[in-house]
């Protein structure tokens, strides 16, 4: 089971950071999920939320700022706002596959042509909430590895499935039950689990035997898998 690095590792250094994806690679991840999402002037950007509030001091939403103001945001650990262009870098070369999940549904597409121009296809995955933009990029480009995030489970979900034709199907830990896990898995794809931060939520993950689990603290967890 691949121990998944949440937004690099968010538990140990402020998320979605060049500091929390050194620190996911320090840890020895072969996987580290981040989020993207794009600027006024659509630049993308490493960034979870819509709005700035939540890890900086600032106000405002990310769509409405250009790039070249949002470099000037320090975040609560000090640092800027980094660019999914400034991230690649830190990875190529390495035994390590970047999740990439696009935030909205313009950004699945942005973020497919800056990643296919940068690393090669067997180190990066595509996801989204936007599963209809993720069908587009599997059916143009079935190399390319796709995800889809849940929060529920889609009537129909087998056909569903097989319509979108994703590689991974990734799920919240409370989401998870016997009918989802059985679907994704007799379709050949993989299961991945967020965001399971306790031993608890691990042991409950672990007896579906996913792929893989995503967590704010892969260096607890990655100990244990070894």
């Amino acid at each position: 089971m691949e121990i998944i690095g949440h937004r690099g590792a968010a538990g140990v250094e402020l998320e979605n950071t060049i500091e929390s994806i050194k620190a996911a690679i320090e840890i020895g991840v072969k996987y580290i999920e981040i989020d993207v999402r794009e600027t006024f002037d659509n630049q993308l950007v490493v960034f979870h939320d819509p709005y700035l509030e939540r890890v900086s001091h600032e106000k405002g939403f990310i769509k409405e700022v250009t790039y070249e103001k949002l470099q000037k945001i320090r975040l609560h650990n000090g640092s800027s706002i980094p660019l999914l262009a400034e991230i690649l870098p830190l990875i190529k070369n390495k035994n390590i596959k970047l999740i990439v999940e696009a935030k909205t549904d313009t950004s699945v597409l942005l973020a497919k042509a800056l990643l296919l121009k940068k690393l090669d296809y067997t180190q990066f995955i595509i996801g989204s909430f936007f599963h209809e933009n993720i069908r587009k990029i599997k059916e143009e480009n079935p190399r390319i590895q796709t995800a889809i995030m849940l929060e529920g489970v889609p009537v129909l979900f087998s056909d569903y499935l097989q319509k979108v034709n994703p590689d991974f199907v990734v799920t919240s830990i409370e989401t998870l039950n016997d009918s989802l896990e059985k679907v994704t898995k007799n379709q050949k794809r993989k299961l991945i689990f967020y965001t399971v931060n306790t031993e608890v939520e691990m042991q409950i993950a672990a007896k579906m035997k996913p792929f893989g689990i995503i967590t704010n603290y892969p260096n607890l967890f990655i100990q244990k898998e070894n």
